[in-house]
């Protein structure tokens, strides 16, 4: 039950008649009990009400019973303890699991690269660093294949396709250079691409497409056709998509019997050969076919027998020409691999509407618009 205090001294209603006054020093109070409020229930008073020797405020709401509590704390706290003793087992069983793959990885590389020797790769001293288009997300290594089995042969480069690992967007992209390209070589003045791999080796070819197309290479490798054909057929051959009349006829007249047709499988000696037409398409068809072959070799890779290509990259490693650091290998085929993932995205250069046919010295070359085939290929790599 509750009562209401009125602070008024002289205040008559029909109330008054059950209140009573009460004195504190000089003051007089009039105490008076509302009856709606005898009827009220505990903890329904206002701040000021009197209330009862049977009533009880409270100031909180009800809780629930100690033992109640007391136990749901203890629950509470055995299933953390158990939640904890779960991560840390699986977290120890990560760990153990990551270390066993890093020494098993570490154990692979040496035995790969216990023959390999790697090549100087100098800085361009033809045109500043701030000058060549660059990403710290994107790795570009130029891929050279030459016409000889002999890759220390000063030899022209029958193939250029910079393989570009773009860890941003987790892509592979591959920029075929066309070889009958007239560039500025320097030091020795304009002639084809192709040309200064025999001028000054594989660092005047990168230096050469540094110097015309402002990209900066960071790494390149060099390989000879008998490397080509061991990593096609590492990987158990290839099934080209789709063979052509044209293209049937020109491997008939390299001695290989194949009938057009879709999903043609190849080996090794039947991709070089393949991936070599040129009599009756031009170069741009034959630099297609280049990335299509290397396109399907690398989609192939995650599939392909792992000790044969364990065994078929030690050999190649002791005789390829490559600048690649021996500590940078592991942690390039490790991005290589993730960005396998994504997609493999292919160009040629110089591109499309940006070339013309022309003779210089009786030779038929591709006249270039540089600055056009500059902005496309950043569009292209660091997109």
């Amino acid at each position: 039950m509750a009562e209401d205090i009125y602070f008024n001294k002289k205040k008559n209603t029909e109330s008054s008649k059950k209140a009573k006054d009460i004195s504190f020093g000089d003051k007089k109070y009039t105490e008076k009990i509302n009856p709606e409020q005898l009827n009220s229930r505990p903890g329904e008073h206002s701040f000021g009400d009197i209330v009862t020797e049977k009533e009880k405020i409270s100031s909180s709401a009800p809780v629930k019973n100690r033992q109640e509590a007391e136990k749901a704390k203890k629950k509470a706290l055995r299933k953390k303890k158990k939640t904890r003793k779960v991560i840390t087992v699986l977290l120890s069983v990560f760990i153990c699991f990551f270390a066993l793959i890093a020494i098993l990885v570490s154990a692979v590389t040496g035995y790969v690269l216990s023959d390999y020797s790697e090549k100087d790769f100098g800085d361009n001293a033809y045109i500043e660093d701030s000058a060549l288009m660059s990403s710290e997300s994107v790795y570009n290594i130029l891929l050279m294949g030459i016409d000889t089995l002999d890759t220390d042969a000063s030899s022209r480069s029958d193939a250029m396709i910079l393989l570009s690992v773009d860890t941003k967007n987790f892509d592979l992209k591959l920029s075929s250079f066309l070889r009958d390209s007239y560039v500025s070589i320097p030091g020795h003045g304009n002639a084809k691409l192709n040309a200064a791999c025999v001028y000054g080796g594989p660092q005047l070819v990168c230096d050469t497409i540094e110097y015309n197309f402002g990209i900066e290479i960071d790494d390149y490798a060099k390989i000879g056709y008998d490397m080509f054909i061991k990593v096609i057929d590492a990987v158990g051959g290839v099934t080209i998509p789709e063979i052509d009349e044209t293209e049937a006829k020109a491997l008939a007249r390299e001695g290989f019997k194949t009938e057009p047709g879709k999903n043609i499988d190849v080996n090794g000696t039947e991709a070089l050969a393949y991936c070599r037409i040129r009599k009756g398409q031009s170069d741009f068809y034959r630099t297609e076919r280049q990335r299509e072959v290397i396109s399907l070799v690398l989609k192939k890779l995650p599939k392909s027998d792992p000790v044969t290509l364990i065994n078929t990259a030690k050999e190649i490693a002791s005789s390829m020409e490559c600048s690649v650091e021996k500590s940078g290998f592991m942690p390039l085929l490790l991005k290589a691999a993730v960005c396998l993932i994504g997609d493999i995205e292919q160009t040629h250069v110089p591109a499309d509407g940006t070339w013309y046919d022309a003779t210089k010295n009786y030779q038929s070359v591709l006249m270039v618009d540089f600055d056009k085939n500059k902005q496309l290929l950043n569009e292209f790599i660091y997109k």
